[in-house]
């Protein structure tokens, strides 16, 4: 409508003046129509094209309404020029596809400007500026449509013209440079791109100032082209810098805002942190439905990212449903829509409507073709998902071209780096696993394995633990499959089983690291700055518990925003990070290799390295198994033994062995299935260091008893390490000397009768404190009221922690409610806050009748949350004799979540903990012998064992004397 009244009034008049800006209008028109422009931008140019319409009637009124409408377009222009119409929008393929117009929308207005652009661009009546203008204007057009190679050369052309004018400070030379950044982002040309946005952010802060939302504009690219550079922390940094921007320039209701909400879900979603994303998407769907409709592209880009984080989430039946409709919206031959059928397809693949997958990916292909070409990352994309396809449905010839293919143009585009090309290689080590090629398939595995211990390397020091812990549920599935593999290929490959063990061992335990180590290290740099954000990073840590308290709507009423306040702890945590070394140095992987650990080893002994694993085939499956990988000093290799029943050793015989120990059975059964298998590889060894994983973290060995002949603990002497790479500090571990002081807690006064009081713990602290002080040992010991979380929170490192009370830990996630002081809504996620000691007071917290105190930290309930940050570098042994504090949740490859982690990550050197509840009688007789032992012996393990067998003696049965386990060094 607006171009066809433009054309009449170009009919009627030839005034020079008139006739520029109308050319000048039609083209800023379809630029800004095409590049989404919105609000008072585009108003006043609408006011003067009614202005127009109207009063042509004389000269006068044609003179006074052209210098109107040229003063308002150059207004419009500039503010379009330095503003936020260049954001780039990430979308859930992990390609940098931007915000481009879906073909077929407004295509006579695009192609009537443009050759009305072309009529009236005659070079004796353009100036310097208008020419370069001109060209960019163009190449915007061009670029907003998809016509990427005509763009590329008027950003060229304009970038030529503006120099050749010496123009360099003019905004639209900036924005030609901004625009060449987003173009060659889009093309796939990521080198170039670099270049051109790291130059338009320095530009526009230069020109405009550093909070200027052409800044912000430049950071949100920066942002994106880092993501799809695999530079995940630098680009977070970017993303958030542009939303900072956006608020301080009250914009949190626009759209430019609406998108860095959209960017920063999917780096998010990128690391594995869906809920955290899901929030974020939801927010820019409720911003981007306000302003344009639910019918905008951009909204249906949003929808179709979030539709992905559903389906990664599990949540199918969302996903599909929030899929539906989208292909309207976007258009048939929207590089978007690709994207969705891509996504669509992944999701009929999860939910076994395999047959819709193939043909929903070749359309993906055509898309994307047409589009963008053959050389695109999001080509290259569709063509790997059709490969994997191929794959799982055993059409191997269909698959490795599809494949291969999809390897070379990520190579050509992302670099041999990229995590997209390593996945690439990754699927088609698999695809020759498959076809039983096992030394290809090995050795491009390496290559994968060893690029996935880079990204460990580069990605986990600047994220703070909770962002780590979700990053490896990202990448963890990589090892499982790679295992998975080894175990097949060990029978053709001797190497196979040794890079398992070497993988395993540089990871397990990857999330168990001691932050205290790093606490020291802090306090001896000297650093006060330094020193000043580590304490209030845990004091923020100490806040984020006592809230744990509430209840989602609790805190809602209270106006308490947890999300946002676990957010600003963790980017403390961050900032600690990337400004510390040794901060962050404790999360680096260490390469051990296992003839390391051979070397450590004595004749005589033999390490085991348990491994829990998920089956796959060509997906994983919902069963498990074992694998222990057995080292002694004289094997060229670690042996193998695998344990294919890994659900019933989990459910079925693990309920037996606990039915058996609490009821005083004869268990001839749980030998068998959890010890019998790796003995055949121990024959002549005594000393056996043993790495449990899975369920044998909740389980003795030395409780389980060969049918007609002893024990397990009278037949071999089992140190229970972390894991094995733990030996060589354990060898190597240098005599300390004793600081020769403890602090004993226990008997408390629980403040009620919720919970039952333990006499007997007064009985034992008191025989434990008459020990200990008849060898000079300095005793500190609380008791009753004094026997505090508050008492506990300030201790510093004593050389012996011994707790005597009760012990908890929540097997089973409530639905609503709370238990001992801690609210469902947040101890479902977090193992942490599901087990704990009950100190003085407690009994009010577990019953609920106290209600939370956001300024005490005292609330008779320690949870392993918050003893994770106790003061316990120095500390050589934690004793907790309380009931089933070695349980917690089982996370393969981690060990226990629960107190195990907890006074482990705190920094004490090792732990005797329990697995079930214990008799009273049987628990003193066993720790007078243990302190009796160690203060003789000055050797924890030893002194440990001896006191078992003591203690077996006299109680014949494994549920007396079987109760406690030692882990550590």
């Amino acid at each position: 409508m607006m171009c066809q009244l433009l054309f009449v009034l170009i009919l009627t008049d030839q005034l020079f003046d008139m006739n520029r800006l109308i050319r000048n209008l039609l083209v800023f028109f379809a630029v800004a129509f095409t590049m989404n422009a919105h609000g008072q931008i585009l108003k006043d140019l609408k006011k003067t094209a009614t202005d127009m319409a109207k009063d042509l009637n004389t000269k006068e009124n044609r003179e006074r309404v052209a210098t109107i409408g040229v003063k308002n377009l150059e207004k419009a222009r500039a503010e379009f020029d330095s503003t936020d119409f260049d954001y780039a929008i990430l979308v859930s393929d992990n390609s940098g596809l931007f915000d481009l117009k879906k073909k077929g929308q407004s295509t006579a207005m695009l192609s009537s400007a443009a050759s009305a652009t072309l009529a009236f661009m005659k070079d004796e009546e353009r100036t310097d500026a208008e020419k370069a203008r001109g060209h960019r204007e163009m190449g915007e057009v061009y670029y907003g449509n998809g016509w990427f190679k005509m763009a590329s050369g008027k950003f060229d052309a304009a970038k030529a013209a503006y120099e050749g004018a010496n123009l360099t400070g003019d905004i639209g030379y900036i924005k030609t440079i901004a625009n060449m950044g987003l173009l060659y982002s889009t093309m796939g040309r990521y080198t170039q791109a670099q270049g051109y946005t790291a130059e338009a952010l320095d530009l526009r802060k230069e020109k405009f100032g550093e909070t200027s939302t052409s800044v912000a504009a430049s950071f949100n690219n920066y942002g994106v082209l880092k993501y799809n550079l695999a530079q995940y922390n630098e680009a977070l940094t970017d993303i958030e810098a542009a939303t900072a921007i956006l608020k301080q320039n009250k914009l949190e209701q626009g759209m430019p805002y609406a998108i860095v909400l959209n960017n920063e879900a999917m780096l998010l979603q990128g690391v594995g942190r869906y809920e955290e994303a899901e929030g974020k998407l939801k927010e820019a769907t409720t911003i981007s439905a306000k302003l344009s409709s639910t019918k905008s592209s951009n909204h249906a880009k949003f929808l179709s990212n979030l539709a992905l984080l559903y389906q990664l989430e599990g949540k199918y039946p969302d996903a599909e449903a929030t899929y539906q409709g989208l292909e309207k919206t976007l258009g048939k031959s929207n590089p978007d829509l690709a994207t969705v059928l891509c996504n669509q397809a992944a999701l009929y693949m999860t939910m076994g409507k395999e047959d819709k997958v193939e043909d929903l990916l070749k359309r993906a292909l055509s898309i994307y073709k047409s589009n963008l070409g053959e050389q695109h990352p999001a080509y290259a994309r569709a063509q790997n998902d059709l490969g994997n396809f191929y794959r799982y449905k055993g059409r191997y010839p269909d698959a490795e071209p599809a494949l291969e293919k999809a390897l070379a143009i990520r190579e050509a585009t992302l670099g041999k780096n990229h995590p997209l090309y390593v996945q690439s290689q990754e699927d088609l080590a698999i695809l020759h696993w498959k076809k039983k090629a096992w030394d290809k398939a090995f050795m491009t595995y390496r290559e994968v394995m060893d690029k996935s211990m880079d990204f460990i390397n580069n990605y986990f020091p600047p994220m703070s633990e909770s962002e780590k812990t979700k990053y490896w549920d990202v990448l963890f599935p990589r090892f499982q499959r790679f295992y998975n593999f080894s175990i097949e290929a060990s029978t053709e490959n001797a190497h196979a089983i040794e890079a398992m063990f070497d993988y395993q061992i540089a990871t397990k335990g990857l999330l168990l690291n001691s932050t205290n180590k790093v606490k020291q290290a802090i306090f001896a740099s000297k650093d006060g700055l330094l020193i000043k954000d580590y304490l209030a990073w845990l004091d923020a840590k100490e806040s984020l518990s006592r809230l744990y308290a509430y209840s989602k709507e609790e805190l809602k009423n209270q106006k308490i925003n947890l999300d946002s306040l676990e957010r600003a702890t963790n980017a403390m945590e961050r900032k600690l990070s990337e400004r510390s070394t040794d901060f962050s140095s404790g999360y680096s992987v260490q390469k051990v290799q296992f003839s390391q650990l051979q070397k450590s080893l004595l004749d005589n002994e033999a390490l085991v390295e348990v491994v829990r694993l998920q089956k796959y085939d060509q997906k994983f499956t919902g069963e498990s198994r074992y694998v222990a990988l057995v080292l002694t000093k004289n094997a060229e290799a670690p042996k193998m033994v695998l344990l294919d029943n890994g659900q019933q050793l989990e459910t079925r015989y693990a309920k037996f062995y606990r039915n058996a120990i609490h009821q005083r059975l004869n268990d001839e059964h749980s030998y068998d299935q959890y010890w019998a298998k790796l003995e055949t590889e121990l024959q002549g060894k005594k000393m056996i260091y043993l790495s449990p994983d899975g369920v044998y973290s909740q389980l003795n060995l030395n409780t389980m008893k060969k049918p007609g002949a002893d024990y397990v603990i009278n037949r071999y002497d089992i140190v229970v390490l972390g894991n094995s790479r733990d030996l060589l500090a354990l060898k190597n571990k240098k005599t300390k000397t004793s600081k020769k002081n403890a602090t004993l807690i226990g008997f408390p006064d629980y403040g009620g009768s919720e919970i039952a009081a333990l006499p007997g713990t007064k009985t034992e602290l008191d025989g434990v404190s008459k020990l200990l002080k008849a060898s000079a040992y300095q005793v500190t010991m609380f008791t009753q009221k004094t026997a505090s979380e508050a008492n506990v929170k300030k201790l510093k490192s004593p050389w012996i922690l011994h707790f005597a009370t009760h012990g908890y830990f929540l097997q089973d996630k409530g639905d609503e409610g709370s238990a001992f002081g801690i609210h469902f809504d947040n101890a479902n996620d977090n193992p942490l806050l599901r087990s704990g000691l009950m100190l003085a007071g407690a009994s009010s917290t577990a019953s609920g009748k106290r209600l939370p105190n956001l300024e005490s930290n005292d609330n008779g309930i320690l949870t392993a949350y918050e003893a994770m940050n106790l003061n316990l570098e120095g500390t050589e042994l934690v004793l907790l004799s309380a009931c089933e504090t070695g349980l917690g949740e089982v996370k393969a490859g981690e060990g226990v979540y629960g107190l195990q982690r907890a006074f482990l990550v705190a920094g004490a050197d090792a732990l005797i903990m329990s697995l079930w509840k214990v008799d009273d009688a049987a628990t003193q007789a066993l720790m007078t012998n243990f302190y009796t032992n160690y203060i003789k012996l000055g050797n924890k393990q030893k002194a440990f064992k001896q006191a078992q067998l003591q203690l077996m003696a006299k109680y014949k049965d494994p549920y007396y004397w079987g109760a406690f386990v030692m882990m550590g060094n």
